[in-house]
């Protein structure tokens, strides 16, 4: 994973973000140390803004890792953006190497080179390889739909799985109805500040436009259907503010 639009704020020495950054980055640390059981067994490793994360599969089937590799992703998406820091990267499967100075292996190499040159938009994505341990996972389950990779996991429109990183509100049951508004409400309102900001800069306008329909997406599809008798106006964004159009000359 890495930071969207780090270099830039490099340039401009913006310390403002990075006291952000920081702050915000130091709250995961303590978080992932904390739920690092034996269980949970990730090796981390942060370089100014890349992140690379090592989990080992303790059997041949890797659910649980893949579960659990989700929160501790997801989680950390949701509280970057809250602070206006999104994140991109992406997931690969194969034999990796880490200790405490070195990172080596396929997986480095292909999952950088789908971060960089593939997920495009502040999400997540799966290689061909994990998205096949996926279908098999969903084939343990009579009803597909009711696997939980059915949910923790969505197809964008370009063919790419990603991490539906919203969808950590509602993991394992740890969040009140009255906790996952306000995280939505705070996600909403983080990116309509970056729409309204880069309104005139088309690069990165799309990327925040990507957001909010995933947002909305979210919203329509998980939220109201968790909670149908809430209104849904309040969360979701605005489509005039999303989209762009041809328009003449003033």
């Amino acid at each position: 994973m890495d930071i969207l639009g780090f270099s830039e704020k490099i340039l401009k020495n913006d310390i403002p973000f990075f006291n952000t950054y920081l702050r915000t980055l130091n709250k995961e640390l303590i978080h992932i140390e904390k739920n690092n059981t034996e269980y949970k067994s990730f090796e981390l490793k942060v370089f100014t803004d890349n992140f690379v994360f090592g989990l080992p599969w303790k059997d041949v089937y890797g659910e649980m890792e893949l579960g659990d590799m989700f929160q501790v992703l997801a989680h950390i998406q949701l509280t970057f953006i809250k602070s206006d820091v999104y994140i991109r990267g992406a997931i690969s499967l194969s034999e990796l190497f880490m200790n405490e100075n070195v990172v080596l292996g396929p997986a480095l190499i292909e999952a950088y080179k789908l971060e960089s040159e593939k997920a495009v938009y502040p999400r997540i994505i799966l290689s061909k390889d994990v998205e096949k341990v996926i279908a098999e996972h969903m084939g343990y389950y009579v009803e597909q739909e009711a696997s939980p990779q059915n949910r923790t996991f969505l197809i964008d429109i370009d063919g790419f799985y990603f991490v539906n990183y919203l969808y950590v509100l509602f993991y394992d049951h740890q969040y009140s109805e009255v906790q996952i508004k306000k995280e939505l409400l705070e996600h909403k309102e983080s990116i309509i500040r970056n729409l309204v900001k880069f309104k005139s800069n088309f690069k990165l306008f799309d990327k925040y436009s990507w957001c909010a329909r995933y947002h909305n997406f979210f919203c329509v599809n998980n939220y109201a259907t968790e909670f149908p008798k809430n209104k849904l106006d309040k969360l979701l964004i605005e489509e005039s503010l999303i989209s762009k159009s041809i328009r003449r000359i003033k």
